[in-house]
Parts: C-alpha cells; structure tokens; sequence
C-alpha cells in the first residue's frame, strides 16, 4: 500500500475488509451456481481419495480429465475440501478470488498511474459484479487473472529476464484454465502494450523498435502458443464459434448504468447508475482534455484493449459456440475496469481524480450495505432450504424442485429480484454426505471435469418442456425410471405454492409425486418439503 496517501491507504484497507465482510458474516454465501461447483468440487474430491461412496458415485459420473478452460475453480475447491468441508471451503475460495482480484487490479494501476493516487478505491466497485453473483466463479476469477496477466507482460517489457518471462506464462496458464473468454482479452492486451511500448519512444530508432516488436512478440507468441493451440481445439470441439454480429446499441445505457455492477437486488441500481455517471465524466475529462493532446504513451494498449472490448461488447450475441454465452453480462464489468486503467494513466492526480475516486468508493459502501442486508436473508433461506438433508440417507438419489429462484424470506417476500440466487442451492446438500443431486447442470455441460454418464443423464431422461430448472418444472419420474432403471429416492421441494397447479405438466408431475412419495420432513419455515419414495 506504500503507492498510496494514507487517507487512501485506510479507506482501501476498509475496502478490503468490506469485501471479506460480505463473504464472511453468513453462514452461507449464496450466489446462483456457486454450490453447484462446490458439489461437484466435493464428488471429484471424494473419488480423488476413494471414498466408500466411489462406487455410487460412479454408476452416475465420470471423470474427464482433458486440458479445457472452466476447470480451475473445481480443481482449487477440490483440494481445499482436503482441509475444511462445505461452505467453509467455497468461502475461503472467494476470499482468494478477492484478494487476487484486488491486489492484481491494485498492481496494475499502481504500475499506470504513478507514485500517488486515490484512484485505486475504484477497485471496489468492480469485485463484485452481477456474474460472480450467478455464481460465473471461472468468470469472474478469469478477470481477477487478466490483471496479473497484463501487469506481469508489462513486468517482462520493462526487464526481459527469463524469471519475468516465466511468471507472465504462469499467469497465462492460470488465466487460460480459468476462462477462455478473460484469456482472449488479456492474449489481445499484451499485443496492444508491446506496441504501444515501442512506439512510445522506448526504442530510438524506427529499426531498433522494429526489432523490438518482433523480438518480444516472438516471446510473447511462443509463451502463449500452447494455449493458443488448446483454444483452438477446445472451441473446434464446440463446434466452432457459430458468430452472427449485430450492433447493440442499448447496450450502451446499460453500460453507463453499469447495470452489471448491480449484483443481488434492482436497490442496486441508482448506486450503480451513480457509479456509471462518475466514470463517463472523469473518463470524458480525461479522454478531451488530456488525451487528444497527448503524443503516443506506452501504456495506449491499455486504451487500444478498451476500444477492442468496446467492439466485442457492442456487437458480440447473447449466444455463439452453441450456447448462452450471456456475453454483456459478462464483458461489461472488464470494460469498466478498462476505462479506470486507461483512465489511471491519462489523467493527471488532481482534485476531478480524486474526488471521483472517493465517489466511486462511497457507492461501494452503500452497494456493500444494500447487498450485505439481502445476503444475510439469502443465507437464513439457505439453511432452511438445506435442514432437509438430516432426513436424507447418504448414496441417495434427490430431485430438487425449485419454485422460487429468487427466494422468499421467513415472510413470503422476494429476496434477490435481480438474481437466481437459488438456483442450485439445494447442491449444497451434496457436500455434507454422498448423494447424487439431478439438478447438476455443470455436469452436463461438457467443459467441466466432473460430467454425467449419458445412460443416467437426467437433463436427457428426466427433463420435459421447461426441464429440471423451469419454474414450475417439468420433468417424468417414471419416464426416468424406465429409462435408466433408477429411482429417485427423495424430492426436495422448494417454496412451492399449490397455484402452480394450474399448469397441466406439473399437475402430471404434482399426481406421480402424491402417488408414489410421502411427506418426511418440513422446515420450520414450511419453505422447505422433502418427499421420501414409498418403499
């Protein structure tokens, strides 16, 4: 913290603590696909050291173990569960995550924007964002790596040394098995600084920078190419890109909303908005003002990775590689971290630096306190939701059934409108005994290491219509059974309400259930309903 005044120095140390706060204080903390990597972090950990449920867990999951990106966030909770259990360990995971993320984004701006400054607090406002909400853990960790990707490739250009050449390619490694998506950005940012470095006046002459650029992108292109190649056959087995390019243009609003910054609750928003406001107007100031007078600066990959993310973000679909990429939600959040490095560098400390910065912090502060009060809701649902395991008999077969993603607090009220953050939560049920859980979509995904034995897939045999995860959802029990020729012994259901009657396939359902289960636990709030089959 040396780069900084002390005033800035204490309102980042409380930053800092604010961030773990959120983490720490509930018993649970909640996000949409969260549990569900820690379940399947807890099935790999558990074949890892043979346990007595290997072979249950067999008969429903294979392992596969191919060099494909989304897999680091499984492999780092596999090997924590080796010291602490459940929730404990996806805890300690998020404070790695935060503490990566704040000290790699820290370094890279201290690096940009000189001895002294309080524009490091604008840190905060992006460790949180709507996809680490989702649960999007390789999301989310891939943007805390591109700061120590970038920052490391900026360490090899000012002192080309192999110990710096090495750490850019650890980073690298990391980054890529994390998430294609943050790879591809930080793989571009690189490019953009190593000729933005020699242009800047680095080299004397127009051969010496020459020489320069194809020296270090020599380097630059054979650190990257092992991974270049596994992109190349990861996204060839996808059945390759699948782009059709669109301008968005309302994407735009959004993102001087920086509606993805909102992450539990639509409270979030006017803070967000706040936030949004500040950064195009210090941005504004710092682009007219400082930039346009401005000759070549070395650090202008920076601002070339900005207009390169802009394009990406504005024109990019929803969904390519044959699948819901959510590709705003996603590059939303590293494009506003683009404008603060770019912004960092371009305009000079002063009174707009920093009286941005310190408004930047205080809606953090007041994002903190919106979310910590949904989150501590989230965490009481949470354990209701999961009491129903202590009925439940290790190597047993469940089927959650959710009817409010959203969750409803002790009252009946929503708890998170803006986020499914219940999504998969009953999977946490899987990481205090052995059960196979059938609402496991990251097993069915194909880029995960755990995955589903198609003879047992219940997103193949199992879901109708809507599926596992509609609301209500539709699924057969018997068209399972006689599919696979197994059972499943409980069902798990999740603030249902007889309305949902009304719908004709899950009256089906609601019938196969009252026939063939019965009632043997409910929570004491009644959200929570577990039906044993009849035996």
């Amino acid at each position: 913290m040396a780069h900084i005044p002390r005033a800035a120095n204490l309102l980042f140390l409380i930053g800092l603590a604010l961030c773990l706060l959120q983490i720490w204080l509930p018993t649970y903390y909640v996000t949409g696909d969260g549990p569900s990597h820690l379940y399947n972090a807890q099935i790999l950990h558990d074949l890892w050291i043979y346990s007595k449920s290997r072979d249950f867990y067999l008969h429903y999951y294979h392992i596969v173990y191919r060099p494909d990106p989304n897999w680091l966030s499984t492999l780092i909770l596999a090997l924590l569960l080796f010291v602490v259990k459940g929730a404990v360990a996806e805890k300690i995971f998020l404070a790695i995550y935060v503490a990566l993320f704040v000290r790699g984004f820290y370094l890279l701006l201290a690096k940009v924007t000189g001895p002294t400054s309080y524009w490091v607090l604008a840190i905060f406002l992006f460790v949180f964002p709507y996809e680490l909400a989702k649960g999007f853990y390789n999301s989310s960790l891939g943007i805390a790596f591109y700061f120590w990707v970038v920052w490391s490739w900026l360490r090899f250009l000012e002192k080309r040394s192999v110990m710096n050449a090495l750490l850019f390619f650890v980073f690298a490694a990391f980054i890529y098995f994390t998430h294609l998506l943050a790879f591809g950005f930080a793989a571009f940012t690189c490019a953009a600084l190593l000729i933005s470095v020699a242009l800047a006046g680095g080299q004397a002459e127009v051969n010496g920078r020459m020489k320069f650029i194809a020296r270090c992108g020599g380097i630059l292109a054979l650190l990257l190419a092992p991974f270049l190649v596994l992109m190349v056959l990861f996204t060839q087995g996808e059945g390759g890109l699948q782009l059709s390019l669109k301008c968005h243009f309302y994407r735009l609003v959004e993102l001087a909303q920086f509606k993805y910054l909102a992450n539990v609750t639509t409270k979030e928003f006017f803070f967000t908005t706040v936030a949004g406001v500040v950064v195009l107007l210090v941005s504004f100031v710092a682009f007219v003002k400082y930039r346009f007078k401005a000759g070549v600066n070395k650090y202008d990959g920076l601002l070339v990775s900005l207009l390169f993310a802009m394009v990406i973000y504005i024109s990019f679909p929803e969904a390519f590689m044959g699948r819901l990429i959510l590709m705003t939600m996603r590059v939303q959040p590293l494009v506003g971290a683009l404008i603060i490095c770019c912004v960092a560098y371009l305009l000079p400390e002063g009174k707009i630096k920093n009286i941005g910065a310190l408004a930047l912090f205080a809606c953090f502060v007041s994002l903190t306190a919106v979310r910590m009060n949904c989150m501590a809701a989230a965490s009481r649902a949470a354990v209701d939701y999961v009491s129903a395991e202590s009925s439940i008999k290790p190597n047993s077969v469940v089927l959650p059934l959710d009817f409010s993603p959203s969750g409803t607090d002790e009252h009946g009220k929503v708890i998170a409108d803006w986020n499914f953050l219940f999504a998969h939560a009953a999977q946490y049920m899987g990481t205090t005994k052995p059960m196979v859980i059938l609402d496991n979509y990251e097993a069915n995904m194909g880029y995960f290491p755990v995955r589903w034995n198609e003879a047992v897939n219940p997103y193949d045999h199992l879901s109708k219509g809507e599926g596992i995860e509609g609301v209500p959802p539709y699924v057969s029990i018997a068209d399972y059974k006689r599919a696979t020729g197994g059972t499943v012994d409980y069902i798990l259901m999740w603030c249902y309400d007889p309305s949902f009657l009304s719908n004709e396939h899950f009256r089906a359902l609601y019938a196969e259930i009252t026939a063939g289960y019965h009632v043997v636990y409910t929570s004491a709030s009644g959200r929570s309903v577990l039906w044993e089959v009849n035996r």
